[in-house]
């Protein structure tokens, strides 16, 4: 701002050239107090972040050590909580995959035996037919 120039006029500085820059000063305090806003909320999040993975703590040089290994501990912890419950959910389905096969193929077994009584029946009917049919042809060629 040390840089700044104004034109001198009968009674002071140009108005129009102060108005412009205290504008832009306006615009420029109005965008760092936004991104100070936007900053606060990200640690705000982080923070909150931590929090729900219990880990609670402050880095300096003495501790960041213990800080690295309680955050890699609460990570290794985290992250065999959610394999566990990913095998957990994968077994669940193969098992209900399973079943759905095991039903699938036992009514298809049904499905085939019922078929092949109905083909009996339907064998049955068209060997009386035949018959039937010879009966009539034999008794017409008489």
């Amino acid at each position: 701002m040390s840089n700044v120039n104004f034109t001198t006029v009968e009674n002071g500085y140009s108005p129009s050239e102060v108005d412009r820059y205290i504008t832009m000063l306006q615009q420029e305090y109005a965008n760092a107090v936004a991104w100070g806003e936007e900053m606060e909320a990200k640690l705000e999040a982080l923070k909150k972040q931590t929090e729900e993975l219990g880990v609670y703590f402050t880095i300096d040089e003495d501790n960041q050590n213990e800080v690295i290994d309680k955050v890699f501990t609460q990570l290794t912890v985290t992250v065999n909580k959610v394999k566990e419950e990913a095998d957990k959910k994968a077994k669940d389905i193969v098992e209900k995959a399973n079943e759905k096969s095991r039903n699938i193929v036992r009514q298809a077994m049904e499905n085939s035996v019922e078929l092949r009584t109905q083909n009996s029946l339907i064998m049955k009917n068209l060997k009386s037919i035949n018959d039937m049919i010879n009966v009539i042809l034999d008794k017409a060629a008489q």
